[in-house]
Protein backbone atom coordinates (compact mmCIF):
# COMPACT_ATOMS: atom_id res chain seq x y z
CA UNK A 1 0.00 0.00 0.00
CA UNK A 2 1.45 3.22 -0.94
CA UNK A 3 2.72 5.96 1.82
CA UNK A 4 0.49 8.87 2.72
CA UNK A 5 2.47 12.11 2.66
CA UNK A 6 1.92 14.31 5.80
CA UNK A 7 1.92 17.55 3.87
CA UNK A 8 -1.34 16.08 2.14
CA UNK A 9 -2.55 14.35 4.58
CA UNK A 10 -6.66 13.37 4.15
CA UNK A 11 -9.53 11.53 5.24
CA UNK A 12 -8.96 8.76 3.08
CA UNK A 13 -5.89 7.73 3.51
CA UNK A 14 -6.34 8.09 7.90
CA UNK A 15 -9.50 5.99 7.60
CA UNK A 16 -6.94 2.99 5.09
CA UNK A 17 -4.85 3.42 7.68
CA UNK A 18 -7.17 2.27 10.43
CA UNK A 19 -8.56 -0.40 8.69
CA UNK A 20 -5.20 -1.92 7.92
CA UNK A 21 -4.01 -1.74 11.91
CA UNK A 22 -6.96 -2.36 13.60
CA UNK A 23 -6.23 -5.73 14.26
CA UNK A 24 -3.19 -5.07 15.68
CA UNK A 25 -3.45 -2.29 17.51
CA UNK A 26 -5.86 -1.75 20.53
CA UNK A 27 -8.50 1.27 20.48
CA UNK A 28 -6.30 3.49 22.31
CA UNK A 29 -3.47 2.72 20.29
CA UNK A 30 -5.71 3.31 17.51
CA UNK A 31 -6.72 6.93 18.79
CA UNK A 32 -3.18 8.03 19.71
CA UNK A 33 -2.02 6.92 15.73
CA UNK A 34 -4.68 9.41 14.78
CA UNK A 35 -3.29 12.12 16.71
CA UNK A 36 0.17 11.68 15.46
CA UNK A 37 -0.57 11.57 12.23
CA UNK A 38 -2.73 14.68 12.78
CA UNK A 39 0.59 16.06 14.03
CA UNK A 40 2.53 14.95 11.52
CA UNK A 41 0.37 16.58 8.49
CA UNK A 42 1.83 20.14 10.16
CA UNK A 43 5.40 19.03 9.58
CA UNK A 44 5.86 20.66 5.95
CA UNK A 45 9.71 19.52 5.83
CA UNK A 46 11.32 16.20 7.04
CA UNK A 47 14.75 16.78 5.49
CA UNK A 48 16.36 13.81 7.09
CA UNK A 49 13.10 11.43 6.32
CA UNK A 50 13.21 10.87 10.30
CA UNK A 51 9.34 10.12 9.98
CA UNK A 52 9.59 7.59 7.63
CA UNK A 53 8.41 5.14 9.69
CA UNK A 54 5.09 6.86 10.54
CA UNK A 55 4.13 7.02 6.63
CA UNK A 56 4.19 3.13 6.63
CA UNK A 57 0.58 0.85 7.48
CA UNK A 58 2.78 -2.15 8.55
CA UNK A 59 4.83 -0.20 11.27
CA UNK A 60 3.00 -0.64 14.70
CA UNK A 61 2.95 2.90 16.19
CA UNK A 62 4.81 2.25 19.30
CA UNK A 63 7.83 1.45 16.70
CA UNK A 64 8.02 4.56 14.91
CA UNK A 65 10.65 7.24 15.17
CA UNK A 66 10.33 8.85 18.48
CA UNK A 67 7.60 7.15 20.00
CA UNK A 68 7.59 4.77 23.31
CA UNK A 69 4.46 3.02 24.26
CA UNK A 70 3.51 1.62 27.82
CA UNK A 71 2.58 -2.08 27.10
CA UNK A 72 0.64 -2.43 30.23
CA UNK A 73 -1.67 0.34 29.24
CA UNK A 74 -1.62 0.67 25.71
CA UNK A 75 -0.78 4.41 25.57
CA UNK A 76 2.07 6.52 23.91
CA UNK A 77 3.85 7.57 26.90
CA UNK A 78 6.74 9.37 24.87
CA UNK A 79 7.16 11.30 21.77
CA UNK A 80 10.77 12.75 21.09
CA UNK A 81 11.56 14.08 17.92
CA UNK A 82 15.19 16.14 19.38
CA UNK A 83 17.40 17.17 16.73
CA UNK A 84 15.82 15.80 13.65
CA UNK A 85 15.58 19.30 11.79
CA UNK A 86 11.98 19.37 11.43
CA UNK A 87 9.62 22.15 10.24
CA UNK A 88 6.25 23.21 10.51
CA UNK A 89 3.66 24.00 13.31
CA UNK A 90 3.11 22.33 17.22
CA UNK A 91 -0.36 20.93 16.35
CA UNK A 92 -2.39 21.44 19.92
CA UNK A 93 -3.87 17.84 18.65
CA UNK A 94 -0.94 16.64 20.41
CA UNK A 95 -3.32 17.29 23.71
CA UNK A 96 -5.18 14.01 22.82
CA UNK A 97 -2.05 11.75 23.70
CA UNK A 98 -3.77 12.00 26.73
CA UNK A 99 -1.44 9.51 28.62
CA UNK A 100 2.29 11.36 27.50
CA UNK A 101 5.14 11.78 30.30
CA UNK A 102 7.89 12.93 27.99
CA UNK A 103 7.60 16.39 25.04
CA UNK A 104 10.87 16.55 23.27
CA UNK A 105 10.35 18.81 20.31
CA UNK A 106 13.83 20.89 20.89
CA UNK A 107 16.67 21.68 17.97
CA UNK A 108 13.93 21.89 15.22
CA UNK A 109 12.73 24.70 13.31
CA UNK A 110 8.71 24.81 14.91
CA UNK A 111 7.46 28.49 14.06
CA UNK A 112 4.19 29.49 15.16
CA UNK A 113 2.55 29.15 18.76
CA UNK A 114 2.92 27.01 21.58
CA UNK A 115 -0.40 25.12 21.93
CA UNK A 116 -2.02 26.26 25.15
CA UNK A 117 -3.80 22.98 24.53
CA UNK A 118 -0.25 21.34 25.90
CA UNK A 119 -1.25 22.52 29.31
CA UNK A 120 -3.86 20.00 29.68
CA UNK A 121 -1.99 17.13 29.51
CA UNK A 122 -1.52 16.35 33.22
CA UNK A 123 0.23 13.58 33.14
CA UNK A 124 3.80 15.79 31.72
CA UNK A 125 6.60 15.27 33.74
CA UNK A 126 9.05 16.65 30.98
CA UNK A 127 8.62 19.91 28.65
CA UNK A 128 11.61 20.31 25.70
CA UNK A 129 10.57 22.54 23.03
CA UNK A 130 14.20 24.34 22.98
CA UNK A 131 16.28 25.25 20.41
CA UNK A 132 13.22 26.40 17.79
CA UNK A 133 11.70 29.44 16.25
CA UNK A 134 8.31 30.04 18.56
CA UNK A 135 7.01 33.20 18.99
CA UNK A 136 3.79 34.67 20.76
CA UNK A 137 3.16 34.14 24.33
CA UNK A 138 4.29 31.19 27.04
CA UNK A 139 0.99 29.81 27.59
CA UNK A 140 -0.45 30.00 31.47
CA UNK A 141 -2.09 26.87 30.90
CA UNK A 142 1.68 25.30 31.43
CA UNK A 143 1.18 26.15 34.98
CA UNK A 144 -1.37 23.23 34.84
CA UNK A 145 0.84 20.59 34.91
CA UNK A 146 1.24 19.71 38.52
CA UNK A 147 3.58 16.47 37.62
CA UNK A 148 6.04 18.52 35.65
CA UNK A 149 9.75 17.84 36.33
CA UNK A 150 11.60 19.54 33.83
CA UNK A 151 10.59 22.34 31.47
CA UNK A 152 13.07 24.02 28.43
CA UNK A 153 11.70 26.37 26.56
CA UNK A 154 14.57 28.22 26.04
CA UNK A 155 16.20 29.85 22.61
CA UNK A 156 13.14 30.46 20.74
CA UNK A 157 10.97 33.76 19.97
CA UNK A 158 8.74 34.20 23.15
CA UNK A 159 7.56 37.45 24.08
CA UNK A 160 5.14 38.71 26.78
CA UNK A 161 5.48 38.12 30.21
CA UNK A 162 5.71 34.85 32.34
CA UNK A 163 2.45 34.01 33.24
CA UNK A 164 2.44 34.09 37.04
CA UNK A 165 1.41 30.06 36.91
CA UNK A 166 3.93 28.77 35.81
CA UNK A 167 5.97 29.46 38.79
CA UNK A 168 3.13 29.98 41.35
CA UNK A 169 0.44 27.17 40.35
CA UNK A 170 2.44 24.98 38.38
CA UNK A 171 4.49 21.58 39.53
CA UNK A 172 5.67 21.55 43.22
CA UNK A 173 8.39 18.26 41.94
CA UNK A 174 9.44 20.94 39.25
CA UNK A 175 13.36 20.60 39.33
CA UNK A 176 14.49 21.90 36.08
CA UNK A 177 13.24 25.58 34.16
CA UNK A 178 14.71 27.22 31.48
CA UNK A 179 13.31 30.18 29.81
CA UNK A 180 16.64 31.56 28.97
CA UNK A 181 17.36 33.20 25.31
CA UNK A 182 14.17 34.71 24.47
CA UNK A 183 12.36 38.13 24.41
CA UNK A 184 10.71 37.77 27.33
CA UNK A 185 9.79 40.73 29.49
CA UNK A 186 8.28 41.95 33.17
CA UNK A 187 8.71 40.38 36.09
CA UNK A 188 9.76 37.29 37.86
CA UNK A 189 6.76 36.29 38.81
CA UNK A 190 7.31 34.35 42.25
CA UNK A 191 5.19 35.46 44.62
CA UNK A 192 5.45 35.26 48.59
CA UNK A 193 2.67 32.51 49.00
CA UNK A 194 4.42 30.53 46.32
CA UNK A 195 7.66 28.04 46.12
CA UNK A 196 9.79 26.12 44.27
CA UNK A 197 11.18 23.70 47.08
CA UNK A 198 12.65 21.21 44.59
CA UNK A 199 14.10 23.56 42.08
CA UNK A 200 17.71 22.48 41.21
CA UNK A 201 17.99 24.64 38.02
CA UNK A 202 16.55 28.09 37.18
CA UNK A 203 17.78 29.77 33.37
CA UNK A 204 16.60 32.90 32.47
CA UNK A 205 19.37 34.50 31.17
CA UNK A 206 19.39 36.71 27.98
CA UNK A 207 15.84 37.90 27.97
CA UNK A 208 14.29 41.54 29.04
CA UNK A 209 13.42 40.86 32.72
CA UNK A 210 12.78 43.69 35.03
CA UNK A 211 12.33 44.49 38.47
CA UNK A 212 13.97 42.99 41.63
CA UNK A 213 14.79 39.07 42.06
CA UNK A 214 12.12 37.89 44.49
CA UNK A 215 12.56 37.06 47.93
CA UNK A 216 10.48 33.91 47.53
CA UNK A 217 13.07 32.32 45.36
CA UNK A 218 14.96 31.85 48.92
CA UNK A 219 12.51 29.11 49.36
CA UNK A 220 13.97 27.04 46.73
CA UNK A 221 16.69 25.88 48.65
CA UNK A 222 18.27 23.12 46.56
CA UNK A 223 18.79 25.12 43.50
CA UNK A 224 22.62 24.48 41.82
CA UNK A 225 22.50 26.50 39.16
CA UNK A 226 20.53 29.82 39.29
CA UNK A 227 21.48 32.23 35.88
CA UNK A 228 19.53 35.70 35.40
CA UNK A 229 22.27 37.19 33.35
CA UNK A 230 21.86 39.44 31.06
CA UNK A 231 18.44 41.32 31.59
CA UNK A 232 17.68 44.56 33.17
CA UNK A 233 16.98 43.28 36.53
CA UNK A 234 17.47 46.06 39.64
CA UNK A 235 18.24 46.33 43.03
CA UNK A 236 20.64 45.17 45.59
CA UNK A 237 22.45 41.89 45.09
CA UNK A 238 20.13 39.31 46.56
CA UNK A 239 22.41 38.13 49.76
CA UNK A 240 19.39 37.05 51.82
CA UNK A 241 18.52 34.80 48.69
CA UNK A 242 21.92 33.52 47.86
CA UNK A 243 22.23 32.87 51.21
CA UNK A 244 19.61 30.10 51.68
CA UNK A 245 21.11 28.35 48.65
CA UNK A 246 23.92 25.98 50.27
CA UNK A 247 23.81 24.23 47.36
CA UNK A 248 24.83 26.55 45.06
CA UNK A 249 27.62 25.23 42.18
CA UNK A 250 26.93 28.29 39.64
CA UNK A 251 25.68 31.46 40.11
CA UNK A 252 25.20 33.86 36.73
CA UNK A 253 23.64 37.73 37.71
CA UNK A 254 25.92 39.68 34.66
CA UNK A 255 24.82 42.59 32.37
CA UNK A 256 22.15 43.71 34.70
CA UNK A 257 21.62 46.86 37.08
CA UNK A 258 22.26 45.54 40.16
CA UNK A 259 23.92 47.31 42.99
CA UNK A 260 26.29 46.12 46.01
CA UNK A 261 25.03 46.99 49.64
CA UNK A 262 25.13 50.52 51.69
CA UNK A 263 24.17 52.90 48.86
CA UNK A 264 26.77 51.29 46.35
CA UNK A 265 29.31 51.04 48.82
CA UNK A 266 29.42 47.88 50.44
CA UNK A 267 30.47 44.51 48.87
CA UNK A 268 30.94 42.58 52.03
CA UNK A 269 27.54 41.28 52.72
CA UNK A 270 27.27 39.78 49.21
CA UNK A 271 30.06 37.66 49.43
CA UNK A 272 29.83 36.76 53.08
CA UNK A 273 26.15 35.12 51.98
CA UNK A 274 27.93 32.69 49.92
CA UNK A 275 30.82 31.59 52.48
CA UNK A 276 28.69 28.39 53.04
CA UNK A 277 27.58 27.64 49.54
CA UNK A 278 30.82 25.07 49.44
CA UNK A 279 30.02 23.63 46.17
CA UNK A 280 30.12 27.00 44.62
CA UNK A 281 32.26 26.90 41.10
CA UNK A 282 31.88 29.90 39.41
CA UNK A 283 30.51 33.35 39.83
CA UNK A 284 29.89 36.28 37.59
CA UNK A 285 29.12 39.56 38.46
CA UNK A 286 30.38 41.90 35.45
CA UNK A 287 28.58 44.63 33.31
CA UNK A 288 26.78 45.90 36.11
CA UNK A 289 26.53 49.13 38.24
CA UNK A 290 28.81 47.40 41.63
CA UNK A 291 30.84 50.47 43.60
CA UNK A 292 32.97 49.43 46.70
CA UNK A 293 35.90 47.21 47.62
CA UNK A 294 36.85 43.55 46.87
CA UNK A 295 36.39 42.82 50.50
CA UNK A 296 38.94 40.18 51.81
CA UNK A 297 36.22 37.66 53.14
CA UNK A 298 36.18 36.60 49.36
CA UNK A 299 39.13 34.65 50.46
CA UNK A 300 37.12 32.23 52.36
CA UNK A 301 34.79 31.42 49.72
CA UNK A 302 34.56 27.66 48.49
CA UNK A 303 37.74 26.11 47.69
CA UNK A 304 36.16 25.00 44.52
CA UNK A 305 36.29 28.21 42.50
CA UNK A 306 36.85 27.90 39.34
CA UNK A 307 35.88 31.15 37.76
CA UNK A 308 35.22 34.67 39.09
CA UNK A 309 33.59 37.43 36.96
CA UNK A 310 33.97 41.26 38.64
CA UNK A 311 35.06 43.21 35.33
CA UNK A 312 33.37 45.96 33.77
CA UNK A 313 32.28 47.32 37.10
CA UNK A 314 33.20 50.48 39.49
CA UNK A 315 35.33 48.38 42.01
CA UNK A 316 37.91 50.51 43.53
CA UNK A 317 40.78 49.84 45.96
CA UNK A 318 43.68 47.22 45.86
CA UNK A 319 43.53 43.52 45.27
CA UNK A 320 43.22 41.68 48.15
CA UNK A 321 45.42 39.13 48.61
CA UNK A 322 43.47 36.90 50.21
CA UNK A 323 42.13 35.90 47.05
CA UNK A 324 44.69 33.61 46.87
CA UNK A 325 43.10 31.29 49.20
CA UNK A 326 41.08 30.11 46.37
CA UNK A 327 43.55 27.66 45.38
CA UNK A 328 41.40 26.19 42.99
CA UNK A 329 40.85 28.94 40.60
CA UNK A 330 41.46 29.19 36.93
CA UNK A 331 40.02 32.40 35.48
CA UNK A 332 39.89 35.68 37.62
CA UNK A 333 39.01 38.75 35.55
CA UNK A 334 38.71 42.08 37.40
CA UNK A 335 39.38 43.97 34.07
CA UNK A 336 37.71 47.59 33.57
CA UNK A 337 37.20 48.49 36.61
CA UNK A 338 38.90 51.32 38.62
CA UNK A 339 41.12 49.24 40.69
CA UNK A 340 45.00 50.84 41.92
CA UNK A 341 47.91 49.52 43.80
CA UNK A 342 49.77 47.16 43.14
CA UNK A 343 48.87 43.11 42.20
CA UNK A 344 49.81 41.03 45.34
CA UNK A 345 52.37 38.63 44.89
CA UNK A 346 50.11 36.10 46.58
CA UNK A 347 48.56 35.34 43.13
CA UNK A 348 51.35 33.66 41.48
CA UNK A 349 50.90 30.83 44.32
CA UNK A 350 47.42 30.27 42.60
CA UNK A 351 48.87 27.02 40.95
CA UNK A 352 46.13 26.38 38.90
CA UNK A 353 45.45 30.12 37.95
CA UNK A 354 45.18 29.81 33.60
CA UNK A 355 43.76 32.94 32.88
CA UNK A 356 44.46 36.79 35.19
CA UNK A 357 42.64 39.92 33.30
CA UNK A 358 43.70 43.15 34.91
CA UNK A 359 43.55 45.62 32.30
CA UNK A 360 41.49 49.02 32.18
CA UNK A 361 41.91 49.67 35.79
CA UNK A 362 44.99 52.19 37.73
CA UNK A 363 47.39 49.21 39.19
CA UNK A 364 50.91 49.93 39.23
CA UNK A 365 54.26 47.92 40.58
CA UNK A 366 55.54 44.85 38.52
CA UNK A 367 53.71 41.78 37.72
CA UNK A 368 54.65 39.12 39.64
CA UNK A 369 56.85 36.61 38.69
CA UNK A 370 56.47 32.81 38.14
CA UNK A 371 57.09 30.93 40.49
CA UNK A 372 57.31 32.46 43.19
Amino acid sequence: MGSCKFSTFSFLCLIIVLIVVSGEESPQLVKDRISLLSFASGIVLDPEGALESWNSSSNHVCHWTGVKCDNASDHVTQLDLSGLSLHGRISPVLANLSSLLVLDLSRNFFEGHIPAELGYLFRLRQVSLSWNLLGGNIPEELGFLHQLVYLDLGSNRLAGDIPAPLFCNGSSSLEYMDLSNNSLTGKIPLKNECELSALRFLLLWSNRLAGRVPRALSKSTNLKWLDLESNMLTGELPSEIVRKMPKLQFLYLSYNDFVSHDGNTNLEPFFASLVNSSDLQELELAGNNLRGEIPPIIGDLSVNFLQIHLDENLLYGSIPPHISNLVNLTLLNLSSNLLNGTIPLELCLMEKLERVYLSNNSLSGEIPADPC
